[in-house]
Parts: C-alpha cells; structure tokens; sequence
C-alpha cells in the first residue's frame, strides 16, 4: 500500500506533495486516500505536485515529506462531537515530547521536530486535512453511507480553500 516516492533527481525541491493516509480495508479509515486521490486531480497546477498514498505511522509520513516545497496532508479524523464528513483543517502541531509508549506511538508534531532536529528538509508549507470519521468497526473495502459520495464535495472544499490561502 505505501507507495513512497523515489528521491535523488532533485525535482522535489519544485513541487508539492499531496499526500493521503489511511488504511484502504479498514472502512471510513480509507478517507483521507480517496479524497487526496481526487485533490490531486483537480489541482489546476496538478503536474507540479506529486501524489502519495500511505497506510503508516507519522515517521512514514514525515519521511514522505522530505525535500518538498509545499505539502497537502488528508487523513481521517475521530471526532466524536462532529458529523461523519465534516472538513476540518487541523493546525500543524510545533515541538516535541517524549513518546511515553515508545517510537510506534509517536504523534505527527514529534516526528515533525525530530526530523527537522535531524535537520532533515521539510516543507515550508504544510496543510493538514482531516475528515471526521466514526472510530470503524471492522475491515471492510468500502465507505459508510454518511461518507460515500462525499469524495468530491470534500476534495473540491480542500482544492478552494487551498487557492484562497494562497491568494
């Protein structure tokens, strides 16, 4: 499922990277893949931005994001107080603890600033997309009814909202 893209050509250091995470056979999780699959497609500027598709933890991410100029992150979100489908645009966390649980547990701000203490080049520009799920039930391959069909309305939501930060 990981698809990570090839390094070494330099050509990272002009683009973006749209970026999806979820797990494709654990139901709703698969959110975050769909809809950056179809941001992706309408980007007007779409040759300037790669794609990637990821079922793994933040340090998988992070790697991901290594070298790119801009960067667009969709995952799922469990937010029990919102409605399956909701956009929420999540603030980057800054700064890093101490994972009390060990390195599999570590959450995205703490990959983010041990990869950059490892002076490792991230994005100067990083938005994080997350779409409101319920906590899925088992595996399966397919959306719940509150989130099938929603793919294109949440991606041109993301497509515009980035166009109007960019403004």
């Amino acid at each position: 499922m990981e698809q990570f893209l090839p390094r070494g050509d330099g050509a990272e250091l002009e683009r973006g990277i749209v970026i999806g995470v979820g797990n494709p056979y654990y139901g709703d999780d698969a959110i975050g893949l769909l809809v950056a699959r179809e941001v992706h497609r309408r980007l007007p500027d779409r040759e300037d931005w790669a794609l990637a598709e990821l079922c793994c933890s933040a340090f998988g991410v992070v790697e991901q994001l290594e070298g790119y100029r801009r960067a667009l992150i969709v995952d799922a979100l469990i937010d029990e107080e919102a409605a399956p489908g909701t956009l929420v645009q999540v603030a980057v966390p800054e700064g890093c603890s101490a994972p009390r649980t060990g390195f599999h547990t570590v959450a995205f701000g703490d990959a983010m600033a041990l990869a950059r203490t490892a002076g490792i080049p991230l994005p100067q520009r990083i938005s994080f997309y997350g779409v409101v799920i319920r906590p899925p039930e088992g595996f399966c391959d397919k959306l719940s009814p509150e989130l099938e069909g929603r793919i294109a309305e949440l991606a041109t939501a993301i497509v515009e909202a980035e166009q109007d930060s960019a403004r």
